[in-house]
């Protein structure tokens, strides 16, 4: 775990070894003190990092029509439940604060389903704790031949998931959900453009 962190964020090494090494030769409670203290002023660094600003956008999406003809497409309840795909969207920070809630929810994968999407497009980061949250999930899913697909992870965020594991053919990168979807549908299992960007 310590070559891990030390791969992956300097800052997450950081706290590790600053809590372990005071629990050692301390005392537990200032260990743990210590080691909370530096966790939050980490988790305040990144999110000012995340912290950016656009000049001129809108403030409203523009409104696009269900085809590219402008006309309306009658609603499919298909695209609403699929019963072969479950798709999960993970919107903010993904830190250690949420890992536990997110990871039961991703834990209980009904093991009948061909596919899991985990849409990563509103995560601006994710700490060592999340990514490995994401690694027990993605070994999981492997052993029920369930596949795993990531979406929309920034580079930051791929390569988290990747030094912790979250590798293909455990789980495979593409750009957009729909991509995955189609990918589980057609059970493409050769490696894409996606997942040579990933390696």
């Amino acid at each position: 775990e310590f070559a891990t962190l030390l791969r992956s964020s300097w800052g997450d090494a950081v706290v590790l070894l600053a809590t372990f090494l005071l629990t050692i030769f301390r005392d537990l409670t200032e260990g743990i003190l210590v080691g909370f203290a530096l966790g939050a002023v980490l988790f305040i660094h990144r999110m000012a990092e995340m912290t950016g600003i656009e000049e001129r956008s809108p403030l409203v999406a523009a409104d696009r029509p269900d085809d590219g003809n402008g006309e309306r497409v009658p609603y499919d309840p298909a695209l609403a439940i699929d019963r072969d795909v479950l798709i999960y969207r993970i919107t903010g920070a993904f830190f250690f604060g949420a890992a536990s809630a997110i990871g039961n929810v991703l834990d209980g994968i009904a093991e009948q389903r061909k596919g899991l999407v985990v849409d990563f497009a509103a995560v601006p980061f994710l700490d060592s704790t999340a990514a490995n949250v994401l690694g027990r999930v993605a070994a999981k899913a492997h052993r029920h031949g369930i596949r795993l697909f990531i979406t929309g992870a920034s580079p930051a965020v791929r390569r988290a998931l990747l030094t912790h594991g979250v590798t293909p053919p455990r789980a495979r990168y593409r750009e957009t959900i729909a991509r995955a979807v189609a990918d589980i549908k057609g059970g493409a299992a050769r490696p894409v453009a996606d997942d040579a960007a990933a390696t």
